[in-house]
């Protein structure tokens, strides 16, 4: 028997678990994922809870069925792994041992970095934030809101990985949007100013020209200002102050943390200077093969992003099929980023590039049309219960966006 035993039931958690359970009884595989959780979060869609649009019930599934149908399912923080004894240690100090380990934990959220955010700063990048968030938009009225991120930290050990100023700026665009929408919709807009920021000398410094291009016309359009090479020294009640000497006038911070990697890995010693686990290129650890690490967590995934932590998921399922099985082919890891940005009344912005990664894609589509397909993704993910759409849906969406172009 192989045991397989996967840590986190994320994006990138549960997409490797789909992906093996379609053949790990055929082949005496025993799949044991372990999460602190009981339930899923769909991520992408806590803007919407943050904006008062959906409740954290709306975003979320019990995965203990779905996964106590094919494998066995651990509630419990990781307390340590050792690569060693080749064994996962559980908060009431219960042993888990492994053949082939998937680390799909995401990454820390070092709320605690940003001086002051405790008594006030907001956040939509946790359920309990978001729900908070929530209540805080719909008790405004007036004033200034200033949004923005933390600057990302990245080891050295995979100077290959892009470098980037912040983890993943397309939340802050969205809540901008959306809390826009929201005010204009109450005919509180005029008495508002909202304002981004972001550490890096481009806002969506991920893609390029033509989305910047793209997303400046559509902040201008909504008087949507954007600020740039401002990295956050601390936060006062009123304001945000940065490490130049400036600041910003705010009646609702609202801010991206810095992104660290799980605590998990530093303690196990298997985290670089950032706590990010290292990689090659197929995502195994570069000082123990038998670790896998996917998503939020791995040094290599940059931007902190959902889809790349799907499409490495994919990738390892296909590894761990041929490393077990002698069978199938390793499916490709293409990074891009992709995103549906999505800015209230029904319109949303697609979208889609690869130039971070050396490619020419980069598209940004605005409509209605973007802002079905979100919901329509988000539908299928809680109903299917974590499975990603099938390939077919990513080709018409290629022949559909090819149009478009």
């Amino acid at each position: 028997m192989h045991r397989l035993v996967i840590l986190g039931a994320g994006f990138g958690g549960m997409t490797v678990f789909h992906h093996v359970v379609k053949w790990s009884e055929r082949y005496d595989v025993q799949v044991t994922v372990i999460d602190e959780r009981e339930s899923f979060l769909l991520k992408p869609s806590l803007p919407e809870v943050a904006v008062g649009e959906k409740v954290v019930g709306d975003v979320t599934f019990a995965v203990r069925p779905v996964i106590e149908k094919y494998g066995r399912f651990i509630r419990s923080r990781v307390q340590q792994i050792d690569p060693i004894g080749k064994c996962v240690i559980l908060e009431d100090e219960t042993s888990i041992s492994y053949d082939t380990l998937v680390v799909a934990l995401g990454a820390k959220k070092d709320f605690s970095s940003v001086d002051g955010f405790k008594d006030y700063g907001h956040s939509m990048c946790t359920d309990v934030l978001a729900a908070q968030l929530s209540e805080a938009v719909s008790n405004f009225s007036q004033g200034d809101i200033v949004i923005g991120s933390a600057p990302m930290v990245q080891g050295t050990r995979t100077p290959d990985a892009p470098f980037l100023m912040a983890a993943c700026e397309g939340p802050i665009g969205e809540m901008a949007f959306m809390i826009d929408a929201h005010l204009r919709n109450r005919g509180k807009r005029s008495q508002t100013r909202i304002r981004c920021f972001s550490p890096a000398e481009i806002f969506f410094e991920d893609v390029g020209d033509q989305v910047h291009e793209a997303f400046g016309a559509l902040a201008q359009k909504q008087d949507i200002e954007v600020e740039t090479n401002k990295i956050i020294d601390h936060l006062e009640e009123d304001r945000v102050v940065f490490t130049d000497g400036t600041d910003m006038r705010s009646a609702l911070t609202i801010i991206i943390p810095t992104y660290r990697g799980p605590d998990v890995l530093t303690l196990s010693g298997l985290g670089d200077e950032a706590g990010f686990a290292p990689t090659n290129e197929q995502y195994q650890h570069l000082d123990y093969p038998d670790i896998y690490a996917i998503g939020d967590g791995a040094a290599r995934t940059v931007p902190k992003l959902g889809h790349l932590a799907v499409e490495q998921g994919a990738m390892v399922a296909s590894i761990l099929r041929r490393n077990i099985t002698g069978e199938g082919d390793i499916r490709p890891y293409e990074p891009e980023i992709f995103c549906i940005m999505n800015m209230g009344n029904h319109k949303a912005t697609l979208i889609r590039s690869n130039t971070l990664y050396g490619g020419t894609m980069d598209i940004a589509y605005y409509g209605a049309v973007s802002s079905f397909m979100k919901r329509a993704f988000d539908d299928y993910v809680l109903h299917f219960k974590g499975k990603m759409p099938p390939d077919i849906s990513q080709r018409l969406l290629n022949v559909y966006l090819d149009r478009l172009q």
